[in-house]
């Protein structure tokens, strides 16, 4: 929810001392982390470790669906025994077009010059997000999701709307996504935002916190 890296190192370590099987989710590391975007396990130079790696094309890939890359014989299994996959309608033709254009996208140079805009603009956020006493680390997000923790929820949706009637679209996330009383922001960085964007939206965000909601 906030963006965090999970400690690959030490879940493979665990993994091989118990003999397990590890599922990783990519979800929100492809297209950001890695080289071309791979992910998390390519960034540790661990892949050969992860058994099954996990993600969705609608993040950062802009589609729909999602994806599982495992050995043959799990995927073999998947196709013939996994209810959910069996009994579920195949992605149109167009769609499955788009993730593989998307693919080739992040795989070529052009796609590793958008991932370092990217880490520029998360660098930025990283810099100018306000801190208070809930968000002392606000700038501290090691991925494109940064969280603004508000607490309160109905605080955190009374300021995602103040933020929308400014122009910024931030939602609030709170429970039971998050404990209750830990409502927050979900800021997304992208590396279609422009630098004036972001420190508007850093500004507003310091401006309308100070404020009682």
């Amino acid at each position: 929810m906030d963006g965090d890296r999970a400690p690959l190192r030490e879940l493979i370590e665990l993994k091989k001392s118990f003999g397990a099987l590890l599922l990783l989710d990519e979800a929100h590391a492809v297209g950001v982390i890695g080289p071309n975007g791979r992910g998390l396990a390519a960034a540790e130079n661990l892949d050969e470790d992860v058994d099954v790696q996990m993600g969705t094309l609608s993040k950062a890939l802009g589609t729909s669906g999602g994806y599982i890359c495992g050995s043959r014989s799990l995927i073999e299994w998947l196709i013939n025994q996994a209810r959910s996959f069996i009994y579920s309608t195949a992605p149109p033709a167009g769609i499955a077009a788009a993730a593989l254009a998307a693919v080739d996208f992040l795989a070529s140079p052009e796609g590793e010059e958008r991932k370092l805009l990217l880490w520029k603009r998360i660098r930025l956020m990283q810099e100018l997000l306000p801190r208070n006493e809930l968000n002392e680390k606000a700038g501290a997000a090691n991925s494109a999701i940064f969280p603004w923790i508000v607490g309160n929820e109905q605080a955190a949706l009374d300021l995602t709307s103040a933020l929308q009637s400014e122009g910024f679209l931030v939602p609030a996330i709170r429970y039971p996504s998050v404990a209750k009383g830990a409502a927050r922001l979900r800021i997304t960085v992208t590396a279609s935002h422009e630098e004036d964007q972001i420190r508007s939206l850093c500004q507003t965000i310091e401006r309308l916190s100070d404020v009682p909601l």
